[in-house]
């Protein structure tokens, strides 16, 4: 399943409207905001259609996964929304986030606690505001990301992953004589981010699989007494394509202008692995800017003056 899809569902107290853009949303909120309304009326929907008094819109069906039998009725459904709240047992198993990978379906799951286990964008946060009959669904997280890192004004750059990503920013920042290192990793961002003494500090990471460290990594850096930028585009791969190196390939910019539209969720569990597989296609017959799959090394072309310029500046 791929695309933008519309939800809203009413009753005579209540109506919850939002879009979903990705296979994996978390809708997360303060007590008594509706998430468990919002879920019974699925739940009640689902059973008794109109009976129950509840007006459903979707273009595809819609469903709430409970704790029973969920693995058959999950290989059952297929072309779904597929609801889950933070109660059930198996939301924060191995074994759950195995199961839903390769599927066509899309997740909504109402849980105030983050899923490690399940790649998930900070852009695919979403709380529920209080809001007399009408709850307000936005973007928790949507402008987090500082806008421009090309002077590197800072004392050390923490980058996600060991990878091109690494290679790239450890040449960029090198320009201006800052130290950059490797988290080897999200999971150890905020371990490794403890342990530097420096006052000016830049984070750098995917936003496409940050969701469940990101509600950590902004605590700590409001506690802190240190400046902590984060600089959190969709991935590396999705930078370099935004950027001037790849300007005039209408393709590429037509994807990036509604990657919704394109990305297959059941072939690309996360958006990160869908903008990698874009950029080694696109680059293939490209001198010098022939990007490996496996992402180890940065060919030399991505190294050059200009285009680490344009690379840097395509956040701005």
């Amino acid at each position: 399943m791929k695309g933008k899809i519309s939800f809203s569902i009413k009753n005579r107290q209540i109506a919850f409207k939002f879009v979903l853009e990705r296979n994996i949303t978390i809708l997360t909120g303060d007590s008594g905001t509706g998430k468990t309304k919002l879920i019974n009326m699925v739940r009640n929907y689902s059973r008794e259609g109109k009976a129950s008094g509840i007006t459903l819109k979707c273009d595809k069906p819609c469903i709430v996964l409970d704790d029973n039998n969920w693995d058959i009725i999950l290989q059952r459904t297929s072309s779904s929304i597929v609801f889950v709240e933070e109660s059930t047992r198996f939301l924060s198993k191995h074994e759950f986030a195995k199961a839903i990978a390769d599927t066509d379906n899309y997740y909504v799951f109402v849980t105030r606690e983050p899923l490690p286990q399940i790649p998930y964008s900070i852009d695919a946060i979403k709380q529920m505001i209080r809001n007399d009959s009408k709850p307000k669904i936005e973007k928790l997280y949507g402008k987090v990301s500082v806008n421009d890192i090309s002077g590197f004004p800072y004392d050390v750059v923490i980058v996600e992953d060991s990878k091109a990503g690494f290679l790239f920013f450890t040449n960029a920042a090198g320009k201006w004589d800052v130290k950059c290192e490797t988290a080897n990793g999200k999971s150890n961002i905020l371990t490794v981010l403890k342990k530097r003494r420096e006052g000016r500090i830049l984070v750098i990471a995917d936003a496409a699989a940050l969701g469940s460290e990101i509600s950590e990594l902004m605590r700590f850096k409001s506690l802190s007494n240190k400046k902590i930028d984060l600089f959190l585009p969709e991935s590396f791969e999705w930078l370099i394509l935004k950027s001037a190196v790849f300007g005039r390939n209408a393709n590429v910019k037509e994807i990036l202008n509604d990657p919704a539209k394109y990305i297959e969720s059941k072939e690309y569990f996360s958006w990160e692995r869908y903008f990698t597989a874009l950029l080694v296609k696109e680059s293939k017959n490209r001198e010098n800017l022939k990007y490996p799959a496996n992402k180890r090394k940065l060919p030399s072309g991505y190294l050059t003056d200009t285009n680490m310029e344009n690379i840097l500046n395509a956040m701005k």
